[in-house]
């Protein structure tokens, strides 16, 4: 199994970390909007940061043991995630916005506290906001902040998995030197000594030396 360079791991290493603590602050804040805005978890976005979890393990892994198999498995989720959450990034982005302009328009909502609904009159126009937690219409300025942080901590995943195809790329692909082995045994094989009497003796100088048949 072929390892990679100690700069490279520490890259890994920081880079999973960052996607560590993203998908953790991701499940954190999606159970609290979860609970404000009365609805069940599954309808959170807490899954997407299990699936950032993914390669933020697999990042540590590598930094720790400078192996390459992790170092792959962290390089392929990264393009990957890059993909998936990119997706689900741009269409939390819608969601915020609308949250952000019901946030406005509920400044103008009174808490219906048996319907457990907000009476809502704005601009001359009346709705009904259902599903709203809490003693208070404005329940939804909070969850507006709570998506908008999901959301900040799902672009910079993007940004680390971005960074992390680059570098497991060229940790994995470009860095061919430490696959080589670095221990070289050398052999030298020596000629077997012949007798004392069978040396064969150099000529007297001046005289040629004798011509073997």
């Amino acid at each position: 199994m072929g390892v990679i360079a100690k700069g490279h791991a520490i890259g890994h290493l920081v880079l999973g970390a960052i996607l560590l603590f993203c998908a953790l602050l991701i499940i954190i804040l999606s159970g609290v909007m979860a609970g404000k805005a009365d609805v069940g978890a599954v309808l959170g976005p807490w899954w997407v940061g299990l699936m950032i979890m993914i390669p933020g393990i697999l990042g540590v892994v590598a930094g720790i043991t400078k192996k390459k198999c992790p170092a792959v498995g962290f390089l392929v989720l990264s393009i990957i995630i890059l993909i998936v959450v990119g997706i689900i990034t741009a269409l939390m982005a819608i969601v915020v916005a609308v949250l952000a302009i019901v946030a406005e328009v509920a400044k103008d909502c009174v808490k219906m506290s048996l319907t457990n609904t907000c009476k809502c009159n704005h601009q001359g126009t009346t709705f009904d906001l259902h599903g709203v937690s809490g003693d208070d219409c404005t329940v939804i300025q909070d969850i507006h902040g709570l998506a908008t942080g999901v959301l900040a901590m799902m672009i910079i995943s993007c940004l680390v998995c971005f960074a992390g195809s680059i570098l497991g790329c060229v940790a994995v692909c470009c860095n061919k030197n430490n696959d080589q082995p670095t221990n070289t045994t050398v052999i030298i094989q020596q000629g077997q000594p012949q007798p004392p009497g069978q040396q064969q003796q150099p000529p007297p100088y001046g005289q040629p030396e004798p011509v073997k048949y």
